[in-house]
């Protein structure tokens, strides 16, 4: 009998957890409606101000984290080394090659800024068709690019939950 009642005692501190729980814990669904979330855009590539050599090429691009009073802008820049560049991917000193140093600068600043914000925890919600140049040697042994199609200005938009 004694083994009974504390079965039966058990079984209704349980029970009366379980309803108190669930009553005062949100459901699953209003949960998700008060989720809050913020917001973050990479919207462009510039030119940043000229480097002070003349051998080196710069590129940038902005994030603009969004808050209630406007954009909280950040800058990624990168500072590509003319010679460097034209050293590592074995080309010659062309009128294309600075062309090239700069598409360089932008797509390096493009993947620094998307790399920040993937390690921040942000969630990429919308990616613009964006192909990088690819360096490579041909058949002949000579290095050859095939340029990514260039479109115009192209927003990735980046949310994370507020924290």
């Amino acid at each position: 009998m004694r083994k009974l009642f504390v079965f039966c005692s058990l079984v209704s501190v349980s029970a009366a957890g379980f309803l108190i729980y669930s009553f005062s814990a949100p459901s699953e669904a209003q949960r998700s409606t008060s989720a809050r979330f913020e917001y973050a855009v990479i919207n462009g590539s510039y030119l940043p101000y000229p480097a002070e050599s003349a051998s080196v090429v710069s590129g940038a691009v902005n994030i603009c984290y969004l808050q209630p009073t406007g954009c909280q802008n950040e800058e990624q820049r990168t500072d590509v080394n003319l010679s460097k560049f034209i050293q590592d991917e074995r080309f010659e000193n062309t009128s294309q090659v600075k062309r090239l140093a700069q598409e360089r600068a932008f797509q390096s600043s493009f993947s620094r800024a998307v790399a920040k914000l993937g390690s921040e925890g942000w969630e990429m919600v919308e990616a613009p068709e964006i192909e990088f140049d690819l360096y490579h040697l041909n058949q002949q042994g000579i290095p050859t690019v095939k340029e990514g199609s260039k479109s115009g200005r192209q927003h990735v938009w980046f949310k994370r939950e507020r924290q």
